[in-house]
Formats: C-alpha cells, structure tokens, sequence
C-alpha cells in the first residue's frame, strides 16, 4: 500500500507492508505485529540515498506515526 508522510517539512512516499498481530491459539502459534517499509521516494525520485544517515529515524517515525493513527480508532 503507497503511504505518503511529512517528514522534516518534505512529503515523502513509501510503499507500507503491515502484518497485524494474531494471538496464539491452540493449534497456531501467532504472529507480532510487523510493519515493513520500502520504496521511499521523494518528487517521483528515490529517497533512500538521501535519508541514508537518518533511514532509521525515518522508519521510526513512520511507525510511530501509524500506531497513533490506529490508536485513535
């Protein structure tokens, strides 16, 4: 899924890839909630060697991001 994201006044696109959590039942052992980011592009231009030094605070922002979204439903 395109997501698009205001990071440091620039809006940034990224493809989104989300794995809810499922709990643990008798005969399934569940799964952690996962998010995986990729395709990070800025103007229609590949963003990933611009935010090479700041690519784990980019992520970390995003994510912090989505989970307030989903907290606020």
């Amino acid at each position: 899924m395109k997501e698009t994201i205001s990071y440091k006044g620039f809006n940034f696109e990224y493809t989104l890839y989300y794995q809810p959590e499922e709990k643990q039942t008798y005969d399934y052992p569940g799964c952690h909630e996962e998010f995986e980011i990729s395709e990070i592009t800025l103007n229609g231009i590949d963003a990933e060697d611009l935010l090479e030094d700041q690519l784990e605070e980019f992520y970390d922002y995003v994510i912090a991001y989505l989970k307030e979204q989903k907290n606020q439903y």
